[in-house]
């Protein structure tokens, strides 16, 4: 065991497998869907703790010791907690629970994910009141955040992603740099014969069809993406994917209607390894997959946070 970590805003577990292969020890986890839990406990063998607030609204010491946070959090509505209350203050929000087990606790360092929309949310006011907490009141050394991508990790995904990486003390951390390995939509595929039920139905081809035709003559240009096995990235997988699987559907070389990704597809375009055992419902490992994070993109931002752990 080289470090303690917690893992906060679970959902599956994306977050945690590099620093367990860098050899740290979960000392905690938290997720609030009982269906994500199920995935975890079952990966894992342990199940994380439900609601977060119980524990930060009550006692912190039950969360252990750690040198390491680790939080996916969801970005909830700093607008309206700034109505009510003045940008300065985060209650309300789930950074709030952050920021209270930081104060509370002390680790080493933390790494925050979030989506790309976190830079611009609310005229930049959510994150720029993130990092003065971090950096004014918390006292961490946080570089200026960056949006990476996970094309540019190994991953044929066009997935944009907001890290924020902070430390107690201050060091030269960079953020990694792409990979460049070239990859191919093929390389997520399923090798043999998919089963015909993820094949769309003929009335959701049309559907699809007829809604792109439209926008594109309202000047939107949003609709349905096909993908061949020779496009070298996907659009980004999302948790709404389970409903008509639009922005990402695999073409067929028989000309037949385009197809959704299985679920095991969607495991690999995230890039979780081959031992992850994937939920038994379709639609949930949808969910799971299109929140979850690109597992070699932490991986890469894992070995660079390490050298400083």
């Amino acid at each position: 065991m080289k470090f303690k970590f917690i893992d906060l805003f679970a959902g599956i577990g994306g977050l945690r497998i590099p620093f367990d292969e860098l050899g740290g020890h979960c000392v905690f986890s938290s997720e609030i869907d009982s269906k994500c839990q199920d995935t975890y406990e079952i990966n894992f063998k342990e199940r994380p703790f439900g609601d977060i607030k119980k524990i930060t609204c009550s006692n912190l010491s039950v969360i252990p010791k750690h040198d390491l946070l680790l939080a996916g959090f969801p970005c909830q509505a700093f607008s309206n907690a700034g109505k009510r209350k003045g940008f300065n203050d985060t209650r309300g929000t789930l950074f709030y629970d952050i920021e209270k087990i930081l104060a509370y606790h002390k680790p080493k360092a933390f790494l925050l994910e979030n989506v790309k929309g976190l830079r611009s949310h609310n005229d930049g006011n959510t994150l720029r009141i993130i990092l003065e907490v971090l950096r004014a009141k918390l006292g961490y050394f946080v570089p200026e955040p960056e949006i990476l991508n996970s094309k540019d990790f190994g991953i044929p995904q066009n997935r944009e992603r907001i890290y924020i990486i902070g430390f107690l003390k201050k060091n030269s951390f960079q953020y990694p740099k792409p990979t460049n390995i070239i990859t191919k939509v093929s390389d997520i595929l399923e090798p043999g014969r998919v089963p015909n039920k993820y094949t769309i139905s003929d009335r959701l081809w049309s559907s699809h069809q007829a809604r792109k035709e439209r926008n594109k003559a309202n000047g939107k240009g949003f609709g349905f993406s096909s993908k061949k096995r020779t496009d070298q990235y996907t659009n980004t997988l999302s948790a709404r994917y389970y409903k008509d699987g639009a922005e990402i559907l695999i073409e067929k070389t028989n000309k037949s209607n385009p197809r959704k990704l299985t679920p095991e597809e969607a495991k690999r375009l995230q890039g979780f390894p081959s031992w992850f055992i994937v939920n038994k419902s379709d639609n949930e490992a949808y969910k799971q997959f299109g929140n979850a994070v690109s597992v070699p993109v932490i991986g890469a931002l894992a070995r660079e946070i390490n050298k400083y752990l």
